[in-house]
């Protein structure tokens, strides 16, 4: 493992040295050498700006106490790597570059997800809109028994940040368990008081991890990538608990389940 890591980065970086041996450990022993080289096009978007890393809380999104979550984990290194071409043409066909910006964020989509979990939870505002249209949200799952379309992610890089369906593992008792465990600011108008569920089965090809960051730099507001990373936990904002785990869903999800929260009951209504 070393030897590889010392071809692809000959400067010997101790916090990619150090994020290639948390992976190892994680996999106990199924490490390939294309899931590492996978891993090597990914790594540094789990760099916190401290000079940590967030690699081993890839353990919870995979589930990797389990042989399943292992080998989900492998198979999805292994694919970002055949995906991009691996990491020279990733290098190549990606520059990043910041005038003009020109970004570039690996997508990691996750490969097996129904051996992890067997459904996701999308909450949404009640309120909300089919983006472009007048009809609500939830009247439109209603209606075709699915999620409103998002795109399809048909290349490995993007250069801006992408749209998803962002899904939980979990669901939690009541909208202002969610707003907290997932973070979700109260500037972005969510009251959390819809929830789809999805199952896995449906879905294997379509899971992604989750990626966070903002556009702007404080320091010069034409850059559009400052702080792009991906998020395996919802962390970052310590006025709300956070924890919660979060994948991004793509195209448009068949719903096996359709909820809404009653205030007067306090329960979660379902449809």
């Amino acid at each position: 493992m070393i030897e590889l890591l010392k071809v692809w980065f000959p400067e010997d970086d101790p916090i990619t040295l150090d994020q290639a041996e948390t992976l190892s450990r994680m996999l106990d022993g199924l490490l390939t050498a294309e899931a590492l080289e996978g891993f090597a096009i990914m790594c540094s978007r789990l760099v916190d700006e401290f000079g940590g890393h967030r690699t081993s809380e890839l353990s919870n999104v995979f589930r990797t106490h389990t042989p399943e979550g292992r080998r989900a984990l492998v198979r999805s290194l292994e694919h970002l790597n055949s995906w991009v071409g691996g990491l020279d043409a990733y290098a190549r066909l990606y520059p990043v570059t910041v005038n003009p910006s020109s970004p570039a964020f690996p997508q990691l989509k996750i490969q097996g997800i129904e051996t992890i979990e067997a459904r996701l939870y999308r909450v949404m505002d009640s309120n909300a809109m089919v983006r472009g249209t007048s009809e609500l949200t939830k009247a439109y799952i209603q209606r075709t028994g699915r999620l409103p379309e998002v795109p399809i992610q048909t290349v490995p890089v993007l250069r801006s940040k992408p749209i998803y369906h962002w899904c939980s593992y979990v669901k939690w008792p009541s909208p202002d368990a969610t707003r907290g465990a997932l973070q979700i600011l109260p500037e972005w108008h969510n009251d959390c008081r819809l929830r789809a569920t999805v199952l896995t089965s449906n879905v294997p090809e379509s899971a992604f991890m989750a990626f966070n960051g903002d556009r702007y730099d404080p320091s010069d507001s034409t850059l559009r990538f400052y702080k792009y990373f991906f998020e395996p936990l919802a962390q970052d904002h310590p006025t709300l608990a956070g924890g919660g785990i979060q994948v991004g869903l793509e195209g448009a999800p068949l719903v096996e389940t359709l909820e809404e929260w009653d205030e007067l009951s306090g329960q979660w209504r379902t449809f």
